[in-house]
This record gives structure tokens, sequence and C-alpha cells, in this order.
């Protein structure tokens, strides 16, 4: 039991770092490293959430009281989610951004269609 939250406390403290990693990536505009980043993360969310579940098993199994436990899990759950939503702002102001810069771009080209080149006098 204690091998598990320990592991757990592992992988929380890896995912909190990950998303912290990816928090720079975002603001950096290094949205490939991001995708690796979150990617990576998801991975080790999987993780947590199987041990999370073995815990539960075992608590279930042992009548043991992990409510101080899975207090500490979810300050850094919050932590991670309030990241989470930091990242999800910023990417999405940058998809506004590129927006913007497809509908000039598709304005500029739609303005110089009609211009001859070749009927200049």
């Amino acid at each position: 039991m204690i091998n598990t939250q320990n592991n757990l406390i592992n992988y929380l403290e890896k995912a909190y770092e990950l998303t912290r990693q990816g928090l720079k990536e975002v603001q950096a505009y290094e949205i490939e490293k991001l995708n690796l980043t979150l990617d990576n993360r998801e991975r080790i969310l999987n993780i947590i959430e199987s041990l999370s579940e073995q815990m539960s098993l075992y608590a279930k199994d042992k009548s043991i009281n992990l409510e101080e436990f899975n207090n500490q899990v979810n300050q850094v759950i919050a932590k991670i989610c309030k990241m989470d939503d930091i990242i999800a702002e910023c990417l999405e102001a940058e998809k506004n951004k590129t927006q913007i810069e497809i509908a000039k771009t598709h304005k500029n080209k739609e303005n110089f269609k009609g211009y001859n080149l070749n009927n200049l006098k």
C-alpha cells in the first residue's frame, strides 16, 4: 500500500512538472514540443488512474482511511487543472490570431484578383 502511494505521488509530481513544462512551451509558441509534452503527460495520467483504482480497492479490503492522502492528491490535481486552463486560453488566443491572419490573406488575395498586371500602361 505504501509503495503504491509513493508511486502515485511520484507520478503526480511528474504530471505536474510536465504540465509546467507545457505551460512554458505554449507561452514560447513551441506547439510541436507542447504536443509531445502533453502526450507524455496523458500516459502518466493513465498510470495515475490505474494506481488510484488499485489503492481504492486495497483500501476497501483493508478498511484504511485515505482521506488525508486524497486531499493532498486533489490539491495537486487542482494545480494541474489551473495550468491546463491557462494552456487552453493560450492555445485559443493563438487559434484566433491564426484565423484572423488567414482571413486577411484571403481578403488580400481577393483584392488583387481584379488587377491585370499584363495590361499596364
